[in-house]
């Protein structure tokens, strides 16, 4: 059920992309900002300093029709990319310039040579980029595919973001060179590459021809189909905004725009890259410029045929050199070794320094962790803080609250203590939940509630066990929520694999999700029993986040309960995307105050400064601490 429902959030997301347009001037009033949200999907918003690229060229290669330099570059300070400038020579500059950003062949420029030199031996420059984890680079792209780094998403970091910055700056380098026409200056490239092609293209209007290859579906298709399974971290953008691939390339009309794709190619369906296509055409079609979108398909795997190339290099010919005759010449065959295009001599690397293999650790710009103590900065801290958890992290849950759950509920009996009920609603369309409800035998007094997830390691919440509820004090109403992930939606660990990573696509996570399901529980907790007075969010382990963040966007609940509480979003912490561009746990849990938040147990130093903090404001009982559940309320 999990996953369907997950399915059908992508395919309501595919389906709606550019369903509506509006006229060509309300378009073009809205492109500006449009191009800053794409650019802050990337992590480039504001746009990092464009500092010294302290270019270094460390030889030269010279072959009969045009020659390559091989060089390194900074669009970092200390973080050096390596790269090949071919520069024909065979006639005079200046030159039509390609970007060809590689894909995940391990040597990276050595693998799509072909493509350099038959450009180079064309008249064009060509200034061909190794990613930063392929080539010569040592930075990291498999974050979360191979790593398990799910800090990435809570820190709104995707290597997407460090590749199309890389490509900005070397649009920066060619316009210092006296050999290039600057104004004409396109991008392609295959698979990994594509994808580059896509994101700079949209994000960077300098870019006057763009052509992705291999490297285009919808979303729905990747979730769908699972092909998500076979991508890096780097096909895809941090996507709290929830768009598509059709909002890239309405972001890149009406410059002329190819988009290469394979009928057989398991990454990339033909349903899904005609669909890319057709939503796209509509935008081209504004204004006035069809002929400028083309989708070109080839009966093929993963990867380009002849047929393809020529009409790569023919698109570039007509939109780049005037050039309206299609061209017949394909590769000459001709390729060096690695060691010849090596930037770097044989068993050197990048200088002592030299930090791009650490870039996901900086590149996202994250607030202090410090909490203001006088009271009004602390107010004016909180409001902003607050403001940006709802727009950057939890934007698609209030949006999902808009719609109130229906809920049945069953009787399930009683003992010398407690009534049990079952309440079942869906929490959002095709995502059914249970809430297991315990009630004191007296429970028509007026009652606190203590309402917390049920643990994914749990075997059953038959009564409440497996929630740590089962502990609590009798005096209160006590609710167990089977959360997606748990009890009768849980799932095993290859598919939740695939769901943390699929969840961020659609503009969630599986945690915020879960925190979704917690609030939806406590509309219909506080609709349905009447003697509840006061909620209380639990949660234990990881699951506190949940608790935290809920009672963060319920105004009426009374605070929080943790036991154990995890300390951190990095690591091996719970994601919710962009939430570290707010703070960090602790710092988001003192935006409680000053509702109450109560620990069970052993406080963890990472919480402990909330106690003089909660003093400073004003309100000191607003945290406490008990040695066990009996001891609280």
């Amino acid at each position: 059920m999990l996953y369907q429902c997950l399915c059908a959030a992508a395919e309501r997301l595919s389906s709606q992309c550019l369903a509506l347009l509006p006229d060509l001037p309300a378009w073009e009033a809205a492109l500006p900002e449009r191009r800053r949200a794409w650019l802050g999907m990337l992590g480039l918003d504001p746009l990092p300093q464009r500092s010294d690229l302290a270019p270094v060229i460390t030889g030269v290669v010279k072959e009969k029709t045009f020659a390559i330099r091989k060089l390194h570059f900074q669009p970092l300070p200390d973080c050096r990319v390596t790269a090949n400038l071919y520069i024909p020579l065979d006639r005079p500059g200046p030159f039509p310039a390609v970007i060809y950003v590689c894909g995940h062949a391990g040597p990276a420029k050595v693998w799509y040579q072909e493509f350099a030199r038959w450009f180079a031996q064309h008249g064009y420059a060509v200034f061909i980029l190794d990613a930063i984890q392929i080539g010569e680079n040592h930075g990291i792209h498999h974050g979360t595919c191979h790593f398990d780094l799910w800090h990435w998403y809570s820190q709104g970091y995707s290597p997407a973001g460090m590749e199309v910055w890389t490509a900005m700056r070397a649009i920066d380098y060619l316009e210092t060179l006296p050999e290039i026409d600057a104004s004409r200056v396109g991008i392609t490239g295959n698979s990994g590459g594509g994808t580059i092609s896509w994101f700079t293209g949209a994000a960077d209007t300098r870019l006057k021809v763009v052509v992705p290859s291999c490297q285009t579906g919808n979303l729905f298709q990747h979730i769908y189909d699972r092909t998500i399974d076979g991508h890096c971290d780097c096909s895809f953008w941090v996507n709290h905004l929830g768009w598509d691939l059709p909002d890239l390339a309405a972001l890149i009309a009406p410059r002329p725009l190819m988009i290469s794709a394979s009928t057989e190619d398991i990454l990339f369906r033909p349903y899904a890259f005609r669909d890319v296509f057709q939503r796209a055409r509509h935008v081209y079609r504004l204004y006035d410029q069809e002929e400028h979108i083309h989708l070109h398909e080839a009966v093929n795997k993963h990867g380009q045929t002849s047929k393809c190339r020529l009409a790569l290099f023919s698109w570039f010919g007509k939109f780049l050199q005037g050039d309206e005759q299609p061209v017949r010449d394909d590769f000459d065959g001709g390729k060096l070794p690695a060691e010849s295009l090596s930037v770097y001599a044989p068993g050197e690397q990048a200088p002592a320094g030299d930090r791009l293999a650490a870039v996901q650790d900086f590149f996202i710009p994250l607030p202090s962790a410090s909490v203001p103590e006088e009271k009004q900065s602390f107010t004016v801290h909180q409001e902003q803080s607050l403001h940006r958890l709802r727009s950057l992290t939890f934007n698609n849950l209030l949006n999902s609250l808009r719609t109130f759950p229906q809920w049945k509920f069953r009787p399930q009996g009683q003992t010398d203590e407690f009534l049990y009920r079952t309440f079942e609603f869906c929490s959002e369309p095709e995502m059914p939940i249970r809430l297991q409800v315990a009630l004191p035998l007296q429970y028509s007094a007026p009652r606190k509630m203590l309402l917390g997830p049920l643990s994914p390691e749990a075997r059953s919440s038959f009564i409440l066990r497996g929630s740590d509820l089962d502990e609590a004090n009798g005096r209160h109403i006590r609710g167990c929520v089977e959360v997606r992930g748990t009890g009768a939606t849980s799932i095993g660990t290859g598919l939740q694999w695939t769901c943390r990573r699929a969840f961020p696509l659609v503009g969630q996570t599986l945690y915020e999700r879960q925190t979704l399901d917690l609030l939806q529980a406590g509309r219909v907790a506080r609709e349905a029993i009447p003697a509840l007075t006061g909620l209380y969010y639990f949660g234990a382990g990881a699951s506190a986040a949940l608790a935290i963040y809920a009672a963060l966007l319920d105004p009426e609940c009374r605070g929080v309960v943790l036991k154990q509480p995890v300390v951190t979003h990095w690591n091996a912490g719970p994601e919710f995307l962009n939430v570290l561009k707010t703070g960090d746990l602790p710092h988001n849990a003192a935006l409680l105050l000053p509702k109450s938040i109560a620990f069970i147990g052993e406080v963890p130093p990472e919480y402990q400064f909330l106690f003089p903090l909660a003093a400073k404001l004003g309100c000191p009982e607003a945290v406490s601490a008990a040695a066990t559940f009996a001891d609280w309320g």
